[in-house]
Protein backbone atom coordinates (compact mmCIF):
# COMPACT_ATOMS: atom_id res chain seq x y z
CA UNK A 1 0.00 0.00 0.00
CA UNK A 2 1.22 3.88 -1.06
CA UNK A 3 1.20 6.00 1.84
CA UNK A 4 0.76 9.70 0.92
CA UNK A 5 3.31 11.56 2.05
CA UNK A 6 1.22 15.00 2.18
CA UNK A 7 -1.97 13.54 5.00
CA UNK A 8 0.45 14.53 8.15
CA UNK A 9 1.20 18.02 6.80
CA UNK A 10 -2.53 18.30 6.24
CA UNK A 11 -2.90 16.89 10.07
CA UNK A 12 -0.12 19.16 11.53
CA UNK A 13 -1.82 22.49 9.69
CA UNK A 14 -5.31 21.73 10.96
CA UNK A 15 -4.13 21.05 14.69
CA UNK A 16 -2.06 24.30 14.30
CA UNK A 17 -5.08 26.43 12.94
CA UNK A 18 -7.55 24.73 15.17
CA UNK A 19 -5.59 25.92 18.09
CA UNK A 20 -4.67 29.37 16.60
CA UNK A 21 -8.75 29.90 16.81
CA UNK A 22 -9.09 28.79 20.04
CA UNK A 23 -6.38 30.83 21.90
CA UNK A 24 -7.45 33.65 19.78
CA UNK A 25 -11.34 33.25 20.93
CA UNK A 26 -10.08 32.93 24.59
CA UNK A 27 -8.16 35.99 24.16
CA UNK A 28 -11.16 37.91 22.69
CA UNK A 29 -13.40 36.46 25.78
CA UNK A 30 -10.97 37.95 28.02
CA UNK A 31 -10.35 41.25 26.70
CA UNK A 32 -14.53 41.10 26.31
CA UNK A 33 -14.15 40.04 30.25
CA UNK A 34 -11.80 42.80 31.01
CA UNK A 35 -13.58 45.52 29.50
CA UNK A 36 -16.49 45.04 31.35
CA UNK A 37 -14.73 44.48 34.19
CA UNK A 38 -13.85 48.27 33.39
CA UNK A 39 -17.38 49.50 32.53
CA UNK A 40 -18.91 47.69 35.96
CA UNK A 41 -15.72 49.46 37.92
CA UNK A 42 -16.90 52.88 36.18
CA UNK A 43 -20.36 52.81 37.18
CA UNK A 44 -19.47 51.50 40.36
CA UNK A 45 -17.24 54.60 41.12
CA UNK A 46 -19.89 56.83 39.12
CA UNK A 47 -22.60 55.38 41.55
CA UNK A 48 -20.73 55.37 44.83
CA UNK A 49 -19.81 59.40 43.64
CA UNK A 50 -23.64 60.07 42.95
CA UNK A 51 -24.25 58.84 46.77
CA UNK A 52 -21.49 60.19 48.17
CA UNK A 53 -22.54 63.60 46.89
CA UNK A 54 -26.05 62.89 48.08
CA UNK A 55 -26.82 65.36 51.27
CA UNK A 56 -29.08 62.69 52.58
CA UNK A 57 -27.64 59.91 54.29
CA UNK A 58 -26.88 56.66 52.98
CA UNK A 59 -26.35 53.24 55.02
CA UNK A 60 -26.67 49.80 53.58
CA UNK A 61 -26.95 46.72 56.46
CA UNK A 62 -27.56 43.12 56.61
CA UNK A 63 -30.48 41.73 58.27
CA UNK A 64 -28.89 42.01 61.51
CA UNK A 65 -28.89 45.63 61.19
CA UNK A 66 -24.78 45.75 60.70
CA UNK A 67 -23.55 48.54 58.73
CA UNK A 68 -22.14 47.27 55.24
CA UNK A 69 -21.50 51.15 53.19
CA UNK A 70 -22.57 54.45 54.20
CA UNK A 71 -22.17 57.59 52.71
CA UNK A 72 -20.47 60.93 54.01
CA UNK A 73 -23.68 62.09 54.85
CA UNK A 74 -24.69 59.32 57.32
CA UNK A 75 -21.07 59.69 58.72
CA UNK A 76 -21.76 62.99 59.98
CA UNK A 77 -25.71 62.12 61.26
CA UNK A 78 -23.39 58.93 63.35
CA UNK A 79 -20.64 61.11 64.46
CA UNK A 80 -18.02 58.37 63.59
CA UNK A 81 -15.47 57.68 60.88
CA UNK A 82 -16.02 54.46 58.21
CA UNK A 83 -13.10 52.24 59.86
CA UNK A 84 -14.99 53.05 63.12
CA UNK A 85 -18.37 52.17 62.15
CA UNK A 86 -18.15 49.37 59.14
CA UNK A 87 -19.15 45.98 60.62
CA UNK A 88 -21.26 47.42 64.04
CA UNK A 89 -24.87 48.00 64.38
CA UNK A 90 -26.99 50.81 63.33
CA UNK A 91 -28.48 51.15 66.71
CA UNK A 92 -25.03 51.15 68.30
CA UNK A 93 -24.55 54.76 66.80
CA UNK A 94 -28.38 56.31 66.67
CA UNK A 95 -30.06 54.61 69.67
CA UNK A 96 -33.77 54.94 69.24
CA UNK A 97 -36.51 51.76 69.47
CA UNK A 98 -38.44 52.84 66.45
CA UNK A 99 -35.12 52.57 64.61
CA UNK A 100 -34.63 49.26 65.16
CA UNK A 101 -38.60 48.71 64.84
CA UNK A 102 -37.99 50.37 61.61
CA UNK A 103 -35.10 47.78 60.15
CA UNK A 104 -36.92 44.82 61.26
CA UNK A 105 -40.14 45.83 60.13
CA UNK A 106 -38.54 46.42 56.35
CA UNK A 107 -36.68 43.14 56.85
CA UNK A 108 -39.42 40.85 57.83
CA UNK A 109 -42.38 42.32 55.50
CA UNK A 110 -39.89 42.95 52.43
CA UNK A 111 -41.32 46.40 51.47
CA UNK A 112 -40.43 49.78 52.41
CA UNK A 113 -41.27 51.50 55.25
CA UNK A 114 -40.76 55.21 56.81
CA UNK A 115 -40.31 56.68 60.01
CA UNK A 116 -39.77 60.02 61.57
CA UNK A 117 -37.72 60.08 65.10
CA UNK A 118 -36.83 62.97 66.61
CA UNK A 119 -32.99 62.45 67.92
CA UNK A 120 -31.00 64.37 70.86
CA UNK A 121 -27.65 63.94 70.02
CA UNK A 122 -25.36 65.36 69.77
CA UNK A 123 -27.97 67.79 68.97
CA UNK A 124 -31.39 68.02 68.60
CA UNK A 125 -32.79 67.01 65.23
CA UNK A 126 -35.80 65.31 63.20
CA UNK A 127 -34.95 62.67 60.78
CA UNK A 128 -36.91 61.12 58.51
CA UNK A 129 -35.73 57.34 57.74
CA UNK A 130 -36.54 55.37 54.68
CA UNK A 131 -35.72 51.41 54.49
CA UNK A 132 -36.08 49.90 51.40
CA UNK A 133 -35.27 46.18 51.18
CA UNK A 134 -32.63 44.77 48.61
CA UNK A 135 -33.61 41.85 46.31
CA UNK A 136 -32.60 38.68 47.02
CA UNK A 137 -32.99 35.07 48.97
CA UNK A 138 -34.37 35.86 52.49
CA UNK A 139 -31.26 34.65 54.12
CA UNK A 140 -29.26 36.92 52.86
CA UNK A 141 -31.54 40.18 53.12
CA UNK A 142 -29.61 43.68 52.91
CA UNK A 143 -31.35 46.82 53.29
CA UNK A 144 -30.60 50.56 52.18
CA UNK A 145 -31.62 53.07 55.05
CA UNK A 146 -32.31 56.82 53.43
CA UNK A 147 -32.03 59.79 56.48
CA UNK A 148 -32.87 63.00 55.54
CA UNK A 149 -32.57 65.90 58.12
CA UNK A 150 -35.72 67.80 58.35
CA UNK A 151 -35.82 69.77 61.41
CA UNK A 152 -35.62 72.70 59.33
CA UNK A 153 -38.42 71.78 57.96
CA UNK A 154 -40.45 71.08 60.36
CA UNK A 155 -39.38 74.51 62.51
CA UNK A 156 -40.41 76.10 59.40
CA UNK A 157 -43.96 74.42 59.52
CA UNK A 158 -44.43 74.92 63.21
CA UNK A 159 -43.35 78.68 62.96
CA UNK A 160 -45.90 78.97 60.12
CA UNK A 161 -48.67 77.64 62.28
CA UNK A 162 -47.52 79.69 65.51
CA UNK A 163 -47.72 83.18 62.67
CA UNK A 164 -51.19 81.63 61.93
CA UNK A 165 -52.39 81.45 64.82
CA UNK A 166 -50.98 85.00 66.36
CA UNK A 167 -52.47 86.91 63.04
CA UNK A 168 -56.15 85.17 63.49
CA UNK A 169 -55.53 86.33 67.32
CA UNK A 170 -54.34 89.90 66.55
CA UNK A 171 -57.47 90.37 63.63
CA UNK A 172 -59.94 88.90 66.09
CA UNK A 173 -59.30 91.33 69.07
CA UNK A 174 -60.30 94.40 67.45
CA UNK A 175 -62.91 92.63 65.62
CA UNK A 176 -64.31 91.29 68.44
CA UNK A 177 -64.43 95.15 69.57
CA UNK A 178 -66.16 96.36 66.86
CA UNK A 179 -68.43 93.65 67.02
CA UNK A 180 -69.45 94.24 70.27
CA UNK A 181 -69.49 98.28 69.91
CA UNK A 182 -72.05 97.82 67.45
CA UNK A 183 -73.81 95.27 68.68
CA UNK A 184 -74.61 97.85 72.01
CA UNK A 185 -75.33 100.62 69.53
CA UNK A 186 -78.15 98.62 67.66
CA UNK A 187 -79.78 97.78 70.99
CA UNK A 188 -80.70 101.57 71.93
CA UNK A 189 -77.08 102.87 72.78
CA UNK A 190 -77.64 104.46 69.90
CA UNK A 191 -80.28 107.10 71.05
CA UNK A 192 -78.07 107.52 74.38
CA UNK A 193 -76.74 111.02 73.24
CA UNK A 194 -74.42 110.78 76.68
CA UNK A 195 -72.70 107.71 75.02
CA UNK A 196 -73.31 107.11 71.38
CA UNK A 197 -70.64 109.51 70.14
CA UNK A 198 -68.10 107.63 72.33
CA UNK A 199 -68.71 104.55 71.00
CA UNK A 200 -68.75 105.48 67.87
CA UNK A 201 -65.02 106.86 68.63
CA UNK A 202 -63.92 103.42 70.14
CA UNK A 203 -64.83 101.91 66.71
CA UNK A 204 -63.06 104.14 65.07
CA UNK A 205 -59.98 103.88 67.24
CA UNK A 206 -60.66 99.73 67.26
CA UNK A 207 -61.05 100.00 63.22
CA UNK A 208 -57.42 102.20 63.00
CA UNK A 209 -55.83 99.56 64.51
CA UNK A 210 -56.67 96.71 61.94
CA UNK A 211 -56.06 98.77 59.24
CA UNK A 212 -52.55 99.28 60.66
CA UNK A 213 -52.45 95.37 61.57
CA UNK A 214 -53.12 94.99 58.06
CA UNK A 215 -50.96 97.48 56.71
CA UNK A 216 -47.81 96.07 58.71
CA UNK A 217 -49.00 92.47 57.89
CA UNK A 218 -48.92 93.15 54.12
CA UNK A 219 -45.41 95.43 54.46
CA UNK A 220 -43.89 92.92 56.52
CA UNK A 221 -44.70 90.45 53.45
CA UNK A 222 -43.23 92.42 51.00
CA UNK A 223 -40.15 92.72 52.87
CA UNK A 224 -39.36 89.03 53.44
CA UNK A 225 -39.99 87.82 50.62
CA UNK A 226 -37.53 90.94 48.71
CA UNK A 227 -40.28 92.54 46.88
CA UNK A 228 -39.18 96.06 48.15
CA UNK A 229 -36.57 97.70 45.79
CA UNK A 230 -34.03 99.80 47.66
CA UNK A 231 -33.10 102.97 46.22
CA UNK A 232 -29.67 102.82 47.40
CA UNK A 233 -27.66 106.36 47.76
CA UNK A 234 -25.54 108.02 50.49
CA UNK A 235 -27.95 108.88 53.47
CA UNK A 236 -26.69 111.78 56.12
CA UNK A 237 -28.49 110.34 59.61
CA UNK A 238 -28.02 113.09 61.47
CA UNK A 239 -30.70 115.07 59.90
CA UNK A 240 -32.89 112.47 59.28
CA UNK A 241 -33.75 111.21 62.88
CA UNK A 242 -33.52 115.00 64.48
CA UNK A 243 -36.33 115.16 61.84
CA UNK A 244 -38.09 111.81 63.04
CA UNK A 245 -37.40 113.52 66.58
CA UNK A 246 -39.15 116.97 66.06
CA UNK A 247 -41.79 115.08 64.81
CA UNK A 248 -42.11 112.94 67.80
CA UNK A 249 -40.90 115.25 70.20
CA UNK A 250 -44.29 116.85 71.57
CA UNK A 251 -45.59 112.94 72.06
CA UNK A 252 -42.33 113.06 74.07
CA UNK A 253 -42.58 116.05 75.88
CA UNK A 254 -46.21 115.03 77.20
CA UNK A 255 -44.47 112.50 79.39
CA UNK A 256 -40.97 114.41 79.99
CA UNK A 257 -39.07 112.31 78.17
CA UNK A 258 -36.00 114.59 76.50
CA UNK A 259 -33.07 113.64 73.67
CA UNK A 260 -29.49 113.55 74.38
CA UNK A 261 -27.52 113.57 71.10
CA UNK A 262 -24.04 111.91 71.02
CA UNK A 263 -23.91 111.93 67.21
CA UNK A 264 -20.56 113.40 66.05
CA UNK A 265 -20.57 116.08 63.80
CA UNK A 266 -18.91 115.16 61.03
CA UNK A 267 -20.33 111.81 60.99
CA UNK A 268 -20.03 110.25 57.50
CA UNK A 269 -22.69 109.28 55.32
CA UNK A 270 -24.42 105.60 54.85
CA UNK A 271 -25.05 103.14 51.97
CA UNK A 272 -29.15 103.28 52.04
CA UNK A 273 -32.66 103.90 51.08
CA UNK A 274 -34.14 107.09 52.72
CA UNK A 275 -37.50 106.58 52.94
CA UNK A 276 -36.47 102.77 54.14
CA UNK A 277 -34.05 104.04 57.04
CA UNK A 278 -36.18 106.39 58.02
CA UNK A 279 -39.11 103.82 58.74
CA UNK A 280 -36.26 102.24 60.96
CA UNK A 281 -35.60 105.56 63.07
CA UNK A 282 -39.06 106.12 63.19
CA UNK A 283 -40.05 102.82 65.16
CA UNK A 284 -36.99 102.86 67.25
CA UNK A 285 -37.54 106.57 68.53
CA UNK A 286 -41.55 105.54 69.09
CA UNK A 287 -40.46 102.33 71.03
CA UNK A 288 -37.87 104.19 72.90
CA UNK A 289 -40.56 106.93 73.89
CA UNK A 290 -43.49 104.84 74.54
CA UNK A 291 -41.89 102.39 76.38
CA UNK A 292 -39.91 104.77 78.76
CA UNK A 293 -40.18 105.94 81.95
CA UNK A 294 -42.11 109.53 82.69
CA UNK A 295 -39.23 111.73 83.00
CA UNK A 296 -36.83 109.47 81.06
CA UNK A 297 -34.25 109.85 78.50
CA UNK A 298 -33.65 108.67 75.00
CA UNK A 299 -29.75 108.99 73.77
CA UNK A 300 -29.06 108.56 70.10
CA UNK A 301 -25.42 107.98 69.72
CA UNK A 302 -22.80 107.02 66.97
CA UNK A 303 -19.60 106.11 65.85
CA UNK A 304 -17.40 104.94 62.91
CA UNK A 305 -16.42 100.81 63.32
CA UNK A 306 -14.52 99.98 60.07
CA UNK A 307 -16.49 100.58 57.16
CA UNK A 308 -19.28 100.88 58.94
CA UNK A 309 -21.53 103.29 61.37
CA UNK A 310 -22.65 101.84 64.52
CA UNK A 311 -25.95 104.16 65.68
CA UNK A 312 -27.54 102.76 69.47
CA UNK A 313 -30.61 104.31 70.42
CA UNK A 314 -31.16 104.10 74.10
CA UNK A 315 -34.06 104.41 76.61
CA UNK A 316 -34.68 104.36 80.12
CA UNK A 317 -37.43 102.14 80.66
CA UNK A 318 -37.94 99.31 82.56
CA UNK A 319 -36.13 97.37 80.19
CA UNK A 320 -36.77 93.46 78.65
CA UNK A 321 -36.34 90.55 80.87
CA UNK A 322 -33.40 88.42 79.61
CA UNK A 323 -35.17 85.41 78.31
CA UNK A 324 -37.11 87.91 76.27
CA UNK A 325 -34.09 89.19 74.33
CA UNK A 326 -33.56 86.19 71.69
CA UNK A 327 -37.03 86.73 70.28
CA UNK A 328 -37.55 90.57 70.80
CA UNK A 329 -37.36 90.32 66.76
CA UNK A 330 -40.13 88.03 66.19
CA UNK A 331 -43.24 88.72 64.62
CA UNK A 332 -46.09 89.44 66.94
CA UNK A 333 -43.74 88.90 70.30
CA UNK A 334 -44.41 91.17 73.09
CA UNK A 335 -42.61 91.16 76.25
CA UNK A 336 -45.44 93.30 77.89
CA UNK A 337 -49.00 92.47 75.92
CA UNK A 338 -51.16 93.97 77.57
CA UNK A 339 -49.18 97.18 77.45
CA UNK A 340 -48.15 96.83 73.92
CA UNK A 341 -52.02 96.94 72.79
CA UNK A 342 -52.97 99.56 74.86
CA UNK A 343 -49.89 101.85 73.33
CA UNK A 344 -51.56 100.73 69.81
CA UNK A 345 -48.66 98.34 68.96
CA UNK A 346 -48.89 95.35 66.55
CA UNK A 347 -46.22 93.34 67.30
CA UNK A 348 -44.69 93.28 64.03
CA UNK A 349 -42.53 96.62 64.46
CA UNK A 350 -39.22 95.73 64.97
CA UNK A 351 -39.96 92.67 62.86
CA UNK A 352 -39.89 94.93 60.50
CA UNK A 353 -37.49 96.73 61.56
CA UNK A 354 -34.96 93.89 61.53
CA UNK A 355 -35.82 92.72 57.86
CA UNK A 356 -34.88 96.20 56.74
CA UNK A 357 -31.73 96.69 58.65
CA UNK A 358 -30.85 92.92 56.86
CA UNK A 359 -31.79 94.23 53.26
CA UNK A 360 -29.79 96.95 53.72
CA UNK A 361 -26.47 94.27 54.24
CA UNK A 362 -26.49 95.65 58.33
CA UNK A 363 -27.60 94.06 61.59
CA UNK A 364 -29.17 94.98 64.35
CA UNK A 365 -28.74 94.12 68.10
CA UNK A 366 -30.10 94.71 71.69
CA UNK A 367 -29.02 94.58 75.07
CA UNK A 368 -31.06 95.27 78.07
CA UNK A 369 -30.86 95.71 81.77
CA UNK A 370 -34.41 95.31 83.78
CA UNK A 371 -35.01 98.69 85.39
CA UNK A 372 -32.17 100.12 83.62
CA UNK A 373 -33.46 100.78 79.58
CA UNK A 374 -32.50 98.88 76.62
CA UNK A 375 -29.62 99.75 73.83
CA UNK A 376 -31.01 98.99 70.02
CA UNK A 377 -27.74 99.08 68.10
CA UNK A 378 -27.44 99.22 64.17
CA UNK A 379 -24.63 99.07 61.71
CA UNK A 380 -24.91 99.80 58.30
CA UNK A 381 -22.64 100.20 55.92
CA UNK A 382 -20.84 103.22 54.74
CA UNK A 383 -21.59 104.96 51.88
CA UNK A 384 -18.39 104.95 49.18
CA UNK A 385 -16.27 107.72 48.71
CA UNK A 386 -17.32 110.12 45.53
Amino acid sequence: MTRNPAKPSRIFFWKLFGASSHIQALTARAEELERRIRELDIQRNQAEAILQSLVEGVVAVDRSGRILWLNESSQRLVGAAPDQIIGRRLTEFIRHQELEELISEAIAQRRPANRELRLFSPEERVIRFQAVPCEGPPEDAALVLVAQDVTEMRRLEGLRREFVANVSHELKTPLTSIAGLVETLLTGALEDPANNRRFVMLIEEETTRLSRLIEDLLQLSQIESRAVPLKLQPVALTPLIQQLWERLERQASQRGITLTWEMPAATPRVLGDPERLRQVFLNLLDNAIKFNRDGGRVTVRGRVAGAALQVEVEDTGSGIPEPDLARIFERFYRVDKTRSRELGGTGLGLAIVKHLVELHQGRIEVRSRLGQGSVFTLTLPLAPAA
